[in-house]
């Protein structure tokens, strides 16, 4: 496909949205998994980690090989440490756009896949999350959710 003028992080959320798509699940809700496992590689070859940033990381870096760009997201995997480093690299927005990459009560980091709704919500693909059930009987793995509450989220854009 034509990639002119696309930024990496507009083609990091398609790449997010196809692997909700194909249906990534965790074996067991034990941070593992084929395709998690290759998430978990790409980052820091480091098994049945949390891997909501790895998740993200990897959607970017296959993103940048695709605009022959590089891969402007640093390799941090904790989510509080992305947060701080996009304050002190003054990458942060308070209104989130398509391809912004969030980090929600300090913990939890996501991509932005839609526009801010009047709802005070975005619409976002995440990794290490699930959606629509108890916490017990939960299915983790990617998942694409309208609810992420837009006051909770410090968003950064990378581009």
């Amino acid at each position: 496909s034509n990639m002119a003028g696309r930024s990496i992080a507009e083609v990091a959320v398609e790449i997010a949205l196809d692997e909700a798509k194909r249906g990534v699940f965790e074996t067991a809700n034990s941070n593992r998994g084929s395709r998690i496992d290759e998430y978990q590689r790409l980052a820091n070859n480091t098994l049945g980690q949390a891997w909501c940033a790895k998740f993200v990381f990897w959607c970017f870096e296959q993103a940048a090989a695709r605009v022959g760009a590089k891969n402007p997201l640093p390799r941090i995997w904790d989510a509080g440490q992305l947060e701080n480093w996009a304050i002190a690299q003054k990458k942060t927005v308070t209104i989130p756009a398509l391809g912004d990459v969030f980090v929600k009560e300090h913990r939890h980091v996501g991509l932005v896949a839609g526009r801010l709704m009047t709802s005070g919500t975005i619409q976002s693909v995440e990794g290490n999350t699930w959606a629509g059930t108890k916490f017990e009987n939960r299915r983790e793995g990617v998942y694409v959710l309208n609810n992420t509450k837009v006051v909770k989220c410090a968003f950064m854009r990378l581009v």
